[in-house]
Parts: structure tokens; sequence; C-alpha cells
């Protein structure tokens, strides 16, 4: 059976989550919330993780199964997950901890004498297929580098952050040379904040109603947010949200959308508040408020499980550039080909109907 083979950068909350959806999948449960149960050969259960690179004390020297449940980590315990024997390697790191991580993550001894040199190899060594970045927001360039690692050891990418990669025209080209897919930039989440807005602008628009104001304010107390609460380190995130809105065909110039807030105590939940105000017939006024709450890495499990099996797929059929950026509007914030949320899901269903024998 052929095998997806993902390597990880960043054994975070993200990573424990879509580590978990494997392990469930791999026990035969039913997925829920999963868009596509077979893309290309790969069911989810094919997923296989085979390296894995971190910088904090608490993972690097560990088994993955141990590291993704480590502080600072506080994703839920969903599935019992076995020890995998993939151990997690010392990452590069440079600006991964700049701002407030620096006061949590206490990094490994080793990292200091990690060169990129040896995440290459090792990503050749553990014969990966996908390498999934997920560093912290603002690691502009620890995430480039990762980037060249994969193309260096001839390994499709997929950027998770906000950070300019699959936007960055050097880098596309270089990808696109090697025949390897490159996916991002910032993955959505399943159902997120920016999916549910993007779709009521959507809906709004679809009406003939005008979009007058709308704000989208998110809290969290995951790493993610703690690390975003640093105004120095969100800036690539903020430009990344409105990108989503700009491509849902409204004006975001203005427009508040988060990340907003820590708070402790919400760990692993994340609380989104959206407010739209329209304009409609005989200039009648339309507003709504919604309040989504949402274990937050759980839901990017449900985008990137898609992703890296939309990576090997374009591997096996030597896609890259165009093909697979038609993907990338559904699952990123900041992708290539802004769509909206309509446009994107039908991109992505078709070039999953297309690479995929049988129905899913």
């Amino acid at each position: 059976m052929s095998k997806v083979k993902v390597s990880i950068a960043g054994v975070g909350c993200c990573a424990s989550s879509l580590i978990q959806l494997v392990q469930l999948a791999k026990q035969g449960e039913v997925l829920n919330g999963i868009m596509f149960e077979t893309i290309g050969k790969y069911k989810a259960s094919d997923i296989e993780f085979v390296s894995a690179f971190d910088v904090s004390s608490t993972k690097v020297g560990h088994d993955i199964s141990e590291a993704i449940f480590a502080y600072p980590n506080v994703a839920e315990v969903h599935v019992e997950v076995p020890y995998l024997g993939v151990c997690v390697n010392p990452g590069v790191l440079n600006d991964g901890l700049d701002g407030y991580l620096s006061e949590v993550v206490v990094p490994s001894g080793e990292v200091q004498k990690t060169r990129l040199e040896e995440i290459i190899e090792e990503l050749k060594n553990s014969n990966a297929d996908v390498l999934v970045c997920y560093l912290p927001t603002g690691a502009a360039n620890d995430v480039r580098n990762y980037a060249q690692a994969a193309l260096e050891a001839d390994v499709a990418f997929i950027n998770c952050t906000p950070e300019i990669i699959a936007r960055d025209e050097e880098l596309r080209e270089r990808f696109l040379k090697a025949g390897l897919p490159l996916l991002g930039d910032d993955m959505r989440s399943h159902l997120g904040a920016t999916t549910l807005h993007t779709a009521l602008i959507e809906l709004f628009r679809s009406r003939g109603i005008s979009i007058d104001n709308t704000y989208q304010l998110n809290f969290g107390g995951n790493m993610d947010f703690y690390n975003l609460s640093d105004s120095t380190r969100n800036r690539s995130k903020q430009k990344s949200k409105k990108n989503a809105l700009f491509a849902s065909g409204i004006n975001a110039t203005d427009v508040a959308a988060g990340p907003n807030g820590y708070v402790k105590y919400l760990e692993d939940q994340k609380v989104c508040y959206l407010r739209l105000e329209g304009t409609s017939i005989l200039n009648s006024k339309i507003n709504m408020e919604v309040r989504l709450d949402v274990e937050d890495s759980p839901n990017s499990a449900g985008v990137i499980v898609s992703a890296v099996r939309i990576a090997k797929t374009a591997l096996d059929n030597l896609d890259s550039g165009t093909i697979v950026d038609s993907t990338c509007p559904c699952l990123f914030k900041s992708s290539v080909e802004p769509m909206s949320e309509s446009e994107g899901l039908l991109a992505i269903q078709t070039y999953v109907k297309e690479h995929t024998d049988g129905k899913n």
C-alpha cells in the first residue's frame, strides 16, 4: 500500500491534533468533518509520520507521540497515540522564538548547533514526501529555511504559517522548476472564523446586499494566541486574514480581523465574534452577529489532512504550479489565486474528482 510520508516542522498543538486524527483513522473509526475520504490513492489512514523538528527542550529527543502532549502544548487528548518510533530532531532557530515565546519555551541545547544541511539530510533519510511547516507566526527566516530544506531534499512543502512562501515569486519558480508542489500560505481552519466570515460575506453579496461594516474578533489560550498577542509578531497574520476577506469581494483595508487577545484559561478553545452590517432593499439595514466557539487545533487538522494528500497526489502526477494552486483557496487564507468561498470549494472538489478513482 502506498503511504503519504510526512515530516513536521513545529510539534505544537496543530501537529498534536493532526497526529491524533491520523491515529483515529488507522483505528478504523468514523472521521467526522473530513471533506474527502480519498484523495488520489490516499485515505487519512495512509498518512505516516517519518520525521519531525522542533526547538523546545521538552520535545527534542523525545518520540513524537510524547512530544505532541509536552509543555507548552495544550491540545486535548482525544486519542491515545502509541509509540511511533519517530524522534523529534533539533530544528533550526533564528527568529522562531522572538517575542513572548522566549519567555515560555526553553530551546534545547542542541538547537544552536543545528545546520540546515542536517535538516535536509534527515528529510532525505526519512524518505519524506511532504514537509508540513507549523512554525509560529513571525518566524519568517526559519520558515524560509524549511522551505529551502524541502527544495534541497526534493520534498513537497506546505506552509501553514502566514509568512510569504507560496506567494514569493522566486521560491515559486524554484519549486516549479524542481517539479515540487508548494501549498500555502496560512492554513485556514476547517470551519473557523475566516471560513465563516467569508461565507457570510458571499451570502450577503449573492443577495445584492452591500457590506457596510464588518469585524472579526478572535480570542484563545494556546501558544498561537500567546505569540500573536505580541504586536510585533502578528502583522503577517493580520494581513493574511485581510487577504481572505479581499478575496471574498469586499474592501478589507480598514476591517478589524483578529487575533485580538490571549486568554490563558481558554487553552485550546477559540472564541470568535463576527458582525456584519449591510444595506438591502429600500436602504433597509440588515445586521448580523455570530459567536463561534471551537476547539482550535482539531479545526486545523481537518484542513491539513487534505493538504498532505493533495501534495502527495500532485507528486504522483507530476503536478505543480497553477494546478496545485487551484486547491489552495479552500485550504489557505493567502493563496496565490484568491477565490470566493464557493469558487475555492468548487476548485478543490474538481481537482480531487479528476485525480481520484471512485467517489468521495
